[in-house]
């Protein structure tokens, strides 16, 4: 902390224990000074370089005091600082990760075989307008984060919509010709529109939909998704806040203002609370603690340029916020955070006490001055008093340093399993709706009758799942497979051989072809396999539906998921950042199963598929609990944060998935 010990004293009065300490090192310093003047004016015959050098060893007293004062109130704010800025920075990185998949999803829907046919007709039937209604109607039953979607002819006209109770017919929503005419792969804008006229605001994605007529590229119409915003950033708010009452976390625009928050009361919808240019450090105004932050970005994409704004009164961002039991742990005297300095600070103000004691016996005897000795005894007194209020003053100081790191790994294990079970709820719906394409549905019904399929067959359906797979890029390949598990097309050009061959694990498949309905969904263990290229991960599987007959299915459809980088940025990109690099670098995290088994880790020598012998109350919490403990791993001791995953939405929620996933994050003390 910087500046004199005048600069901390706003602060105490949300440090009680700071101020127990303060007070009891005051009293010390005023006895210090009363016994000082009573043996200056009743021993005359003293030797006043003996007065003045207990005057001198009070100032190293005062100045390891205000050092020690400041050292811990730094401590809690550097604590205070650390939570602040972990929620404003996930409360905006989270989401953005959220909106990258959106910019995959407009982009893929507008090239929908049966969206497309259906904008380009010169007239429709209303046999025309149920089906396309019902395939709108299964794709929001799958990406559930929307609350509606528009197929809106060029002139303005809607064709389509999800949301009856959406009363628009047409719409002159600029919007819709800006994704005419424009270049860019999607629109994205967030403000009212007539498109969706019962929302004050709409976070809205538009792409033009093409069609190819009498041999040219044109524009048949615009598809608009409408993001369920509200109902997402209150999922959002209560990931970040838990069980912490007093944080305001609010979601800002360009300008400032509030566009979203877990406390509309308090910072009404439309609010400028800061400039658009964020903060570098978190800012104190008056009783309150605030910060804002820019997202780093995911993938290129930056959405909007809004900002996570954090807001709360000091007393809040002082008390202790750590969820978890009191550990019961103490730096050991070897660690590098062991504050040697300050104890040996300690141990020279007291020594140096002690020798001025010591000679002022000495003097005292020599020249008879028996009077003195009773003062001398006092200083004795007051040098144990201040050794031990030094002492638990630093061991205070150490507990302070616990507890942040207990309250960081905690709440980054929190958001490491959030944003694995987020993106993999992602997975779970792209299998579903995929496995839906017309022209997929069409060729293996086909192929499963006459048990044939051409090269131009495979081809197109090879065209397909690569267009797909190079608009959601966690996906290393894409395959369609027939009902006997042989692979029909890949979407990996370099993969190609893979056609003709047997998918492993026909367990898997088994199961998928077992499917009853477009809602469920296959996933395999976390396993090796040669699908990509001996490594582990997770593979997503959906049933392809006959044509002719939704109750029968006729192959499915495989997505080996990129795990080793995915899993891994996850883990980084959630893992807590501390001031002092000797944290960071006794730092690590990782993703475990109910076993111990490695899923990823940000430690080199930490393998996947390694077991990792965790304490067993933390293989056996329940979903969603996240908590501290104490953990010896490889003669290193450690402070372990952890959360066991709940799902996101509907996804292992009652989807028929289960696959919990604990996300751990430790650091060495």
């Amino acid at each position: 902390m910087q500046g004199s010990s005048d600069s901390y004293r706003e602060f105490i009065q949300y440090l009680p224990q700071v101020k127990k300490y303060l007070s009891e090192l005051e009293h010390q310093d005023l006895w210090w000074t009363t016994v000082a003047m009573v043996g200056k004016i009743n021993n005359e015959n003293i030797d006043p370089q003996l007065l003045v050098s207990i005057v001198e060893t009070q100032k190293e007293f005062q100045q390891l005091r205000d050092v020690m004062i400041e050292g811990l109130i730094g401590r809690y704010m550097n604590q205070a600082n650390s939570e602040i800025i972990l929620k404003a920075q996930a409360s905006i990185d989270i989401l953005i990760r959220n909106l990258f998949e959106r910019t995959a999803d407009v982009g893929f829907l507008a090239t929908d075989d049966d969206l497309v046919e259906y904008m380009a007709s010169e007239s429709v039937s209303d046999d025309d307008r149920a089906f396309i209604h019902r395939r709108i109607q299964e794709y929001v039953a799958k990406y559930t984060v929307y609350d509606d979607v528009l197929l809106i002819s060029p002139g303005g006209e809607v064709w389509a919509k999800l949301d009856p109770s959406n009363p628009v017919e047409r719409s002159s929503d600029p919007i819709i010709q800006q994704a005419l005419s424009t270049d860019e792969e999607y629109l994205e804008v967030y403000r009212h529109s007539d498109l969706f006229p019962n929302k004050p605001s709409s976070l809205i994605y538009a792409k033009k939909i093409e069609a190819d007529i009498d041999g040219r590229r044109q524009s048949v119409g615009v598809l608009c998704l409408s993001f369920d915003f509200e109902d997402e950033m209150a999922r959002l708010f209560k990931t970040l806040n838990s069980d912490q009452d007093g944080y305001g976390i609010s979601l800002l625009d360009d300008r400032g203002r509030v566009i979203a928050t877990n406390m509309p009361n308090k910072y009404p919808i439309g609010e400028k609370r800061v400039d658009p240019e964020g903060f570098t450090q978190p800012v104190r105004v008056g009783a309150n603690l605030h910060f804002s932050a820019k997202t780093g970005g995911y993938q290129g994409f930056y959405g909007l340029p809004w900002f996570g704004y954090v807001d709360v009164p000091n007393e809040v961002a002082f008390d202790d916020k750590s969820s978890g039991k009191d550990l019961d742990v103490s730096i050991p005297k070897d660690s590098p955070l062991y504050l040697r300095d300050l104890e040996e600070t300690n141990l020279k103000v007291s020594t140096l006490l002690l020798i001025v004691i010591l000679n002022g016996k000495i003097i005292s005897i020599k020249r008879d001055v028996k009077a003195f000795l009773p003062i001398l005894d006092s200083f004795q007194d007051i040098s144990v008093d201040i050794q031990e209020i030094f002492s638990g003053f630093i061991h205070h100081i150490h507990y302070v340093l616990i507890k942040t790191i207990q309250g960081k790994v905690a709440f980054s294990a929190t958001l490491g399993v959030e944003v694995m079970d987020r993106n993999l709820y992602e997975r779970a719906n792209d299998c579903r709706w995929w496995a839906l394409n017309s022209t997929f549905r069409k060729v293996l019904t086909k192929q499963n009758e006459t048990h044939e399929i051409s090269a131009d067959e495979t081809r197109s359906l090879c065209d397909i799942l690569s267009y797909i797979n190079k608009l959601y890029t966690v996906y290393t390949n894409i395959m369609l497979y027939d009902r006997q598990g042989r692979i029909l097309a890949v979407s990996n050009p370099a993969e190609n051989e893979l056609i003709g061959t047997i998918i492993p694990r026909p367990t898997d498949t088994s199961r998928c072809m077992g499917l009853k309905d477009t809602q469920e969904y296959v996933v395999s263990d976390f396993h090796k396999t040669e699908l990509y290229g001996g490594d582990y991960t997770y593979i997503y599987h959906a049933a392809v539906k006959d044509w002719n007959d939704m109750d029968r299915n006729v192959g499915g459809i495989a997505l080996v998921f990129d795990s080793k980088p995915q899993f891994e940025a996850m883990l980084k990109e959630t893992q807590p950042k501390y001031i002092n690099q000797v944290i960071n670098d006794t730092t690590f995290s990782a993703f475990v199963d109910r076993f111990g088994n490695v899923i990823s880790s940000t430690l080199p020598e930490l393998e996947v598929g390694t077991l990792l012998e965790v304490p067993k109350e933390v293989l056996e919490a329940d979903n969603g609990v996240s908590d501290t403990v104490y953990w010896e791993w490889s003669d290193r001791p450690y402070l372990l944060g952890y959360r066991v995953g709940e799902g996101y939405r509907e996804y292992k929620n009652g989807d028929g998935y289960d696959n919990d996933v604990i996300a751990l994050v430790m650091t060495g003390i």
